[in-house]
């Protein structure tokens, strides 16, 4: 009965499980010749085969029983595998599980099929290279009992682009798929990669690789952070972070996701399994790897838990505290508005006698890297950028604590390079109200203003307008309350036509967002009512949204 559900051994799985029960045997753990009744038992012929070979055998020890993921029990409807391809044997095809036969094991399948809308991309799929990450949609059926061909269970998203309740709706018409790399696995990346590989397709299909642990869930607009992993001498597939910190970390944009070529399932080691073992390391399906790899000697301070014992500076003045390695808005030049952003390096601070002290704040003056192709950017590189992301600079100015407006807390880079300022719920901004990409100086200099509250970031900005009223007064004179536009009240939109207080300002039009501006709400009585207003810096406003009445 066994042998009518025997299966065909995929080439890979057998190099693989070559090597465990050659050691095995080498070891003194199994004694006949061949693996019991697994459905790879011949991957080693026998035992005189194994000692002639066993130098191949013997590539270092191994923890972890990779083969147990692919176990008939482990086969579930509705889940997505990678499979081996047929180009180098590497696990970047998918297909979800659409039955699971039993008692004799069967198995049948949809594969999912590249689904891009890039250019770029379509070119690299239609040259038949290979593609493992991005959005794919449901393909060919088919059934298998071959488990050999499965490597491991993938996350993928599914959306629905239409909802269908007819009795002749399929589903195979109405969902597709996405792949990306998420925080905690461990891929392959193509080495030397270049999507313009599609332009000379045959001479780009022996691949070499390098290999990345994903320190961060991938994002459409920021891409995904890696770190280089590096193979360990003496061990069969253990791969470890060399360096210490932010050492070996980078970032992979959205526009060279094709740069990943599968990811390789892992489990996550803590150093006590065996002598010489990393901490904090990584052993790979050697299913999923080259036949050669580098190999390097694990450093002694590969895992070095020294501390950075420098102290942050900090001085006060004014309420506020500034320390080292913060970010903060700041006035420059003739410009009325805070639009600039800098990070503190260095705080230095004098104090002649019976003087108060003269403090001196040294910046990185933020610069913002290049625009997502999907977002408008301005044509004159020169004009300030209000949100984005920002990398600073290494030249240092100094300006002092009374050229600063609002500190900011940015969402950085695993690396700590990069500081990405977005609007957020609850923020005010000043937004230009008549714009155009190509606006230069001169036009700055005459600029007419917004100023709104966000209401929601999700998918674009919600604003709400606000209007300062001189009927309501701050006791701050530094201070202006302002309020939310009514609907009943009349404000014009940009040329529209419209009298809106709220509408959506595109995130792809993020540029309309001037400065941010330090708030915070109050609620006074007035008349025996209770008001809720918004109290702002009047320095951070531009001049026409105080002194008048709109």
């Amino acid at each position: 009965m066994k042998g009518t559900c025997a299966e065909s051994v995929g080439k890979k799985r057998k190099r693989n499980e070559y090597d465990d029960s050659c050691i095995a045997r080498y070891i003194g753990a199994v004694s006949n010749n061949r693996r019991g009744s697994s459905d790879n038992g011949d991957a080693c012929i026998g035992e005189e085969s194994a000692q002639a070979n066993i130098s191949k055998c013997v590539v270092g020890p191994k923890f972890n029983d990779f083969s147990k993921l692919r176990e008939e029990a482990n086969f579930k409807v509705g889940q997505t595998w990678a499979l081996y391809d047929t180009m180098d044997g590497m696990p970047r095809l998918y297909a979800q599980i659409r039955k699971v036969s039993a008692p004799c094991f069967g198995l049948m399948i949809t594969y999912l099929e590249p689904d891009s809308n890039d250019e770029k991309e379509l070119q690299w799929f239609e040259k038949d290279l290979p593609v493992s990450v991005g959005n794919f949609r449901l393909g060919e059926n088919k059934s298998t009992k071959d488990r050999s061909i499965f490597s491991h269970v993938i996350h993928c998203n599914e959306r629905s682009n239409a909802s269908c309740f007819s009795i002749t709706c399929r589903f195979i018409s109405t969902y597709h798929f996405s792949v990306s790399p998420r925080n905690g696995e461990t891929w392959a990346l193509f080495k030397n990669w270049d999507i313009k590989w599609s332009l000379k397709p045959d001479s780009h299909r022996k691949y070499e690789y390098e290999f990345v642990k994903i320190l961060s869930d991938y994002a459409d607009e920021t891409g995904v952070y890696v770190a280089y992993l590096h193979k360990a001498k003496g061990f069969a597939s253990v791969f470890f972070r060399m360096g210490r910190g932010y050492e070996g970390i980078f970032r992979i944009l959205p526009q060279s996701l094709y740069r990943f070529s599968h990811r390789i399932h892992s489990f996550k080691l803590t150093g006590i399994e065996g002598k010489g073992v990393p901490k904090d390391a990584y052993e790979l399906d050697k299913a999923a790897l080259p036949e050669t790899i580098e190999e390097f000697i694990v450093p002694l301070d590969s895992e070095s838990n020294i501390k950075s014992k420098r102290q942050d500076i900090y001085f006060a003045s004014k309420g506020n505290v500034f320390l080292t390695g913060q970010i903060w808005s700041f006035y420059c030049g003739d410009d009325s508005l805070p639009l600039y952003y800098g990070r503190i390096q260095k705080i230095t601070f004098t104090q002649a006698f019976m003087q108060d002290p003269v403090c001196k704040l040294h910046i990185g003056r933020l610069k913002a890297t290049r625009f997502p192709a999907d977002v408008i950017d301005w044509e004159n590189k020169g004009t300030p950028v209000g949100c984005g992301t920002f990398y600073a600079r290494k030249a240092l100015e100094i300006i002092t604590p009374s050229e600063v407006s609002l500190q900011i807390t940015p969402q950085t880079s695993i690396d700590g390079i990069e500081y990405t300022i977005l609007p957020k719920i609850g923020e005010v901004w000043v937004i230009y109200k008549y714009w155009s990409r190509d606006m230069d100086a001169e036009d700055f200099s005459f600029a007419s203003y917004n100023i709104v509250e966000i209401l929601d970031d999700t998918l674009e900005y919600k604003v709400q307008l606000l209007k300062h009223d001189p009927f309501y007064k701050d006791h701050k004179k530094e201070n202006t309350l302002l309020r939310a536009v009514k609907k009943n009240e009349s404000w014009e939109m940009e040329g529209s036509g419209s009298y809106i207080p709220t509408y959506t300002i595109p995130k792809r039009e993020r540029i309309r967002f001037s400065n941010k501006v330090p708030a915070s709400r109050v609620t006074i009585e007035m008349y025996g009512e209770l008001v809720d207003l918004i109290s702002v810096d009047s320095r951070a406003l531009p001049s026409h949204l105080i002194a008048s009445d709109h």
